[in-house]
């Protein structure tokens, strides 16, 4: 479920910086000015930038604290207009000069969010700490909620929902602001879209948009009815997908924030072109690529591209066909990169985090054993030698611990190659092998084959048996095609039911041979334990480096062809890359 990947960056900016006053003002007009920019600072771009001139043109009879809460204000106006690396330096620099921890607690919130923003994961992460560890000294309850309410968004962002939903409902539990209990609502809706729960009840998103409209927070009822469109079109109801988000375009526009307009443009570019309205398909995609920018989001380039690649494929365009693949190709390697960056860095911040509570606990062994030092001075040596193997246990236990380390850091690094389910290369970890094993074949002059299969009908064996026997069949499918392999070949699972083989050292015939093998063994896997009456078949597509060179992508793209010819011409067959082209209408898996 792709929406998984993507829903926090605009979010993020959003609430980053809750600038709520508790500090005593020496300037009525100035405190004034700055209570109103801090209410517009999300529903008005233009009103924040005003106010902020007002202020500025005051700095000089401003108190240093006045001054502080201004530069916070520059500092979100930074992230609203995208301009996140400056936000996060202004933000650094207020956290480490300010001695208030209201403001100190505002500016590492702020630090959190845009780092996310910017994929500095484990700076954010690390941020996000700080201030959960200065909340209990802030007096403002209100800016103890927001607190509560980045957390929230952040382990969204991380794709821990669990967590997210957590502290989303802590925060409704508590009197919150109209504000921060709208924000909450999109935050534990997006959390519920993550997890999969609710997914057939509208009525959690309706009454949760209506609220944030009421509130006059475009941000969040917006990006609530993007969740809305993609329920509605995953259901089939493309059409009213696409009026709903027609409906509010302009809303998202004026919003200028990028994430969030690029979603919607990229949203639409699907529908329009899942109903056959190529030109505004085209239209919507072109918009996305213009408005985008690989430092701001991934998922809405991703799916652009790929937008454009189908559509330049049904208008027989070949060679933009192919520069569009290989767009879309790059893309979404690094939207799979960022997620397992984010992944990696919050179990990276989960193992700092417990390596500073054991090296405060061995810190505070060896202060005990400093103290028993200085009382045993004096006593006979067969105290000192008590202290000596006192000593000798903690060089052990520091000495265990760092084995530990190391066996962490080693799984840390299978986990990042290895699909969790299947045991077999993720999609990330094959293409890195395949790369390599091509540049090699081409190197040595050897001749090297694709295999791609895809699963027929895998959807229907989901719905009626349930995800766990899907994994079941997945886990099955693995072990069958493993068997088939050779000594020397990359096996790796690419995503959801589609595999990938990379033979080197075999021609064309080679990889059919595995191909028909593999075909073979999946239909000898016996069903019966879950009931399923029909053997376990896939549609396979084989490419050789003898037709396409020893590209990864280019590689990649005709196998992926042939095998959609195996699915239009009637599923569980095998299909070669043919000297001549030949142009197949994609399909979706089965």
């Amino acid at each position: 479920m792709e929406f998984r990947m993507i829903r926090l960056v605009a979010m993020a900016a959003l609430i980053s910086a809750s600038l709520s006053a508790n500090a005593s003002a020496s300037q009525p007009d100035i405190d004034q000015l700055l209570g109103r920019a801090e209410a517009e600072r999300s529903r008005s771009p233009d009103r924040l930038a005003a106010s902020l001139a007002q202020l500025d043109e005051l700095t000089a009879v401003a108190s240093p604290t006045q001054k502080r809460r201004v530069q916070l204000l520059h500092a979100y106006q930074l992230v609203v207009t995208g301009k996140y690396q400056a936000a996060t330096k202004l933000a650094l620099s207020i956290y480490d000069e300010s001695p208030e921890i209201p403001i100190k607690f505002r500016a590492a919130l702020l630090v959190a969010n845009s780092a996310a923003i910017t994929r500095d994961f484990s700076l954010g992460l690390r941020h996000l700490e700080h201030a959960m560890g200065m909340i209990d000294n802030v007096p403002d309850a209100e800016l103890r909620q927001q607190a509560y309410l980045v957390a929230a968004v952040l382990y969204n962002q991380y794709g821990q929902f669990t967590l997210g939903q957590h502290y989303a409902e802590l925060l409704l539990e508590q009197d919150a602001s109209p504000r921060n209990h709208c924000i909450a609502q999109q935050v534990r809706v997006e959390a519920s879209f993550g997890l999969g729960t609710h997914l057939e009840d509208d009525s959690i998103a309706v009454a949760a948009i209506a609220e944030c409209a009421a509130q006059n927070e475009p941000i969040p009822s917006n990006l609530m009815r993007g969740y809305l469109a993609r329920r509605w079109a995953s259901r089939g109801q493309t059409e009213r997908a696409i009026s709903l988000l027609q409906e509010h375009l302009a809303e998202v526009e004026a919003t200028r924030y990028p994430w969030l307009i690029g979603e919607f443009h990229s949203q639409l570019a699907e529908y329009h072109l899942a109903t056959g309205d190529l030109e505004a398909s085209k239209q919507h995609a072109e918009i996305t690529l213009k408005r985008g920018d690989k430092n701001s989001y991934l998922m809405p380039l991703v799916s652009a591209h790929r937008v454009l690649y189908e559509i330049a494929l049904k208008n027989s365009d070949l060679a933009t066909a192919l520069d569009e693949y290989r767009q879309y190709a790059e893309a979404d390697k690094a939207r799979l990169d960022e997620v397992k960056a984010r992944e990696f860095a919050f179990q990276l911040s989960r193992h700092e985090l417990q390596q500073k509570n054991q090296s405060i606990e061995l810190l505070q062994r060896q202060n005990d054993v400093l103290r028993l030092q200085q009382d045993l001075s004096k006593k006979s040596a067969q105290n000192n030698q008590l202290l000596t193997a006192m000593l000798l246990m903690i060089l052990g236990v520091g000495a265990y611990w760092a084995y530990k380390v190391k066996r962490v850091q080693m799984m840390f690094r299978k986990q990042a190659q290895v699909d969790s389910l299947t045991g077999i290369s993720n999609r990330g970890h094959f293409r890195e092998e395949a790369e390599a094993h091509l540049a090699r074949s081409k190197a040595a002059n050897r001749e090297a084959a694709l295999v791609l299969l895809d699963l027929d009908n895998f959807k229907h064996i989901n719905d009626r048996h349930g995800h766990a026997t899907g994994d079941w069949v997945l886990k099955q499918v693995a072990n069958a095609c493993r068997a088939a392999c050779r000594e020397g070949d990359l096996f790796g699972r690419l995503g959801g039911e589609e595999f990938a083989i990379l033979t080197c050292g075999g021609d064309l015939q080679a990889a059919e041979r595995i191909a028909q093998q593999c075909r073979e063994n999946l239909a000898a896997i016996d069903t019966t334990s879950i009931d399923h009456d029909q053997p376990i078949t896939a549609s396979f597509g084989c490419a050789t480096t003898r037709l396409c060179g020893h590209g990864f992508e280019n590689l990649f793209m005709h196998a992926d062809r042939a095998m959609y010819r195996a699915k239009a011409e009637g599923r569980d067959r095998v299909c070669a890359h043919e000297e001549r082209p030949v142009l197949v209408r994609a399909q979706a898996h089965a």
